[in-house]
């Protein structure tokens, strides 16, 4: 088991740029985090507790692609199906966002007697203060990091590696009246949501050229490259009435990424002329090419990977459209985080990001590489690469800034719960989602 971690440890610390990184820009040192957690090999006493001690180092790395990976030894397989069981029991949800330093209530719903409103704040887990339950369980799933107020965050806190094997959970809320409440929450039961009349059916990559208002609409639920003939096709549809569009507006959000030929594919089939970017790439000793000279990049001990102008053009079908192109962002990673590196190439161009910061590290990379641990026999992976294109400070290397950030406002929390029709539908997108009000107003 040690030697297990040892490895992973080492491997980690060799492989991955992202651990410097990180220990500079969010004071966070993974390699430690990792150190500590090996103390805790003594208290190992089961099959489980052992996948679960390795699948908490690999979250220590806070980056979601350091992983393990499949296929699974056999008696990894049967470990993690016995953790899918009981993660399963855990039923209980807080539909909360993180806003500004606060996670607050974004649909309210009740518990045995009492009800917690749209705008509560979610101020306790089990007598800790959120924030520093956080950074106390940290190990126990991915978290992003907020730069502005120098913590780590996710809406999904109260369910981990450890409170899954809890029964019930206490919170403190400050409900919006100022009043505090406390509750025992079960997690064994679904959520009593209080009745809203919306749905959420049409969540689909599709195309649509919405009347009168002149917008050709673009949703890319993933960056699926067999998704990319039916974009290329539906989108010549419109090569001759381009006169009939005004802006363009493609939505990315919620987009987990995949093949970044997708989005390459996409912006090919709609722009007018070649957009050229620069595109820089780091990683550590013995992966990058040589060393790297800025002075944020030699402090990492990074070592250049590709430093270079790509350009990407027009397809012989694109659409050549000359007006505005707002391309939506939020809760993006992966292939879906590099789409920006297009719309941000330029500040004052026809190509605009619209969006809110993810807290995670986006941008381009190469594939992460695979590894298998000496006895477990578990696959994981670690990403070899960051992109330092354009980067000063140690928070630029998130690249996760869009032109345009879009506030919340939790009067778009109250709008969404007494509206009726399908959250994926023009009318409700019109008229009250904020992402498309900026991009109508630009």
């Amino acid at each position: 088991m040690r030697e297990d971690l040892d490895t992973l440890i080492h491997t980690i610390a060799r492989v991955s740029p992202h651990i410097a990184v990180k220990k500079d820009a969010w004071k966070y040192d993974g390699i430690q985090e990792m150190k500590n957690l090996k103390k805790r090999i003594d208290t190992i006493s089961s099959d489980l507790s052992y996948y679960l001690l390795l699948e908490q180092a690999f979250t220590l790395s806070q980056d979601m692609h350091t992983s393990s990976w499949f296929p699974l030894p056999d008696w990894a397989k049967a470990e993690e199906a016995a953790f899918r069981r009981i993660r399963s029991r855990f039923k209980m949800a807080i539909p909360n966002t993180y806003v500004n330093g606060k996670y607050i209530i974004r649909e309210a719903f009740a518990y045995e007697q009492d009800t917690i409103g749209i705008g509560s704040e979610i101020r306790q887990i089990e007598g800790i203060p959120v924030d520093k339950y956080v950074r106390q369980h940290i190990s126990g799933r991915y978290y992003s990091y907020d730069m502005k107020h120098g913590k780590f965050y996710g809406a999904g806190f109260f369910k981990n590696t450890e409170t899954v094997f809890y029964d019930s959970l206490s919170f403190t809320f400050r409900l919006p009246s100022g009043a505090i409440k406390n509750l025992r929450m079960s997690t064994r039961e679904f959520t009593r949501y209080l009745p809203v009349g919306y749905k959420r059916k049409n969540n689909i990559t599709r195309i649509e050229l919405w009347e009168p208002e002149k917008v050709l609409y673009i949703r890319l639920t993933e960056m699926n490259a067999d998704s990319i003939p039916f974009l290329q096709r539906e989108l010549a549809r419109y090569k001759e009435h381009t006169k009939d569009i005004e802006r363009i507006i493609v939505d990315f959000r919620g987009n987990p990424g995949g093949d970044d030929t997708t989005w390459q594919a996409l912006y090919s089939a709609i722009i007018p002329s070649p957009v050229s970017y620069p595109l820089k790439l780091s990683a550590n000793k013995g992966f990058g090419k040589k060393k790297e000279t800025l002075p944020l990049l030699t402090k990492y001990g990074l070592y250049a990977l590709v430093d270079e102008t790509e350009t990407l053009g027009p397809s012989d079908s694109s659409l050549h459209f000359t007006g505005k192109i707002f391309v939506l962002f939020e809760d993006h990673y992966s292939s879906a985080g590099s789409a920006m590196i297009i719309p941000n190439a330029k500040k004052d161009d026809q190509i605009i990001s619209v969006g809110r910061r993810t807290g995670t590290f986006l941008g381009v990379g190469f594939a992460p590489l695979f590894f298998t641990l000496p006895h477990s026999r578990i696959p994981y992976r670690i990403a070899p690469s960051i992109e330092t294109t354009g980067a000063i400070r140690a928070g630029d290397l998130m690249h996760d800034d869009p032109e345009i950030e879009v506030p919340y406002d939790i009067r778009d929390f109250e709008a969404t719960a007494t509206y009726t029709g399908d959250l994926n539908d023009k009318a409700y997108l019109l008229r009250y989602d904020p992402f498309i009000r900026i991009a109508m107003q630009h």
